[in-house]
């Protein structure tokens, strides 16, 4: 599974949000804490490959592990990571605290705020050594603050009616950006599989996350794990979610 079909990911959660917010069921007690502990053992991860390249310290790319090479920078491989990663996490986020309150509970709203501040702290971490680090050059820098921008506009886009419902615009990384997107709206509807947007939208995110380059690395296994726990909590008698899931997110959900 390569890098950039997180964001499909991240894009058809958005778009099924009303399926996992109003089913009854709730989502298991393991799911819960698999979904943290993935988190924590990510953050750490990342965390430390960061320490050690801001150390000047060589780490381990993503290419390694299928035996090709990279010419690009560590320091700018695991950006892309942060960067993608955060924005199905974000959404995921966004989605736990939705379907808390809408069942008037806090069962996930401590532990999903908890894993939205670890993600914050890795991300300032991860901007921080792109900076610093000498191995990156100027376009590398360009490059990562590109794809910084599209992974925020595209979230505060896809979230932005649930962040009004719900009143989450702190985890908006634009409010007024967000509020805007809400506006320009027709009736401030909130996006959904069976609208006339939706092919527009996957193909506008396929278009600004293209499957080469970077984004074309595997992603690990702590994210494909998580992927797959993630979709794994929307209903699985949805013909509507296995209709508009690709063979990519099929990989996701059942490797």
């Amino acid at each position: 599974m390569k890098l950039a079909y997180l964001t499909e990911v991240a894009a058809l959660m958005a778009a099924h949000n009303e399926m996992f917010i109003e089913q009854a069921q709730e989502i298991p007690n393991d799911v819960v804490g698999d979904y943290y502990i993935l988190c924590r053992n990510r953050f750490n991860r990342w965390m430390r490959d960061l320490s050690d390249l801001e150390s000047g310290l060589a780490v381990r790319e993503p290419l390694d592990l299928i035996g090709l090479t990279s010419d690009r920078p560590a320091t700018r491989s695991i950006a892309e990571q942060v960067m993608i990663n955060e924005m199905v996490s974000r959404i995921w986020t966004i989605l736990l605290i939705a379907r808390d309150r809408r069942h008037q509970t806090d069962r996930t709203i401590p532990l999903a705020h908890n894993v939205f501040l670890g993600h914050l702290t890795v991300r300032h971490k991860a901007l921080s050594v792109c900076l610093s680090d000498p191995r990156m050059s100027q376009d590398d820098i360009v490059d990562v603050d590109k794809l910084r921008a599209s992974t925020e506009r595209w979230t505060d886009m896809l979230c932005c009616h649930l962040m009004h419902r719900f009143d989450l615009w702190q985890y908006a990384f634009d409010q007024d950006r967000a509020r805007e997107f809400l506006n320009d709206r027709v009736e401030q509807q909130a996006l959904s599989y069976q609208s006339q947007a939706w092919i527009l939208i996957l193909a506008g995110m396929r278009y600004s996350f293209p499957d080469r380059d970077g984004l074309a690395a595997p992603v690990h296994e702590d994210d494909r794990t998580l992927a797959r726990l993630m979709l794994s909590s929307f209903p699985e008698n949805s013909p509507e979610m296995a209709f508009w899931m690709s063979s990519k997110l099929r990989q996701a959900r059942s490797v």
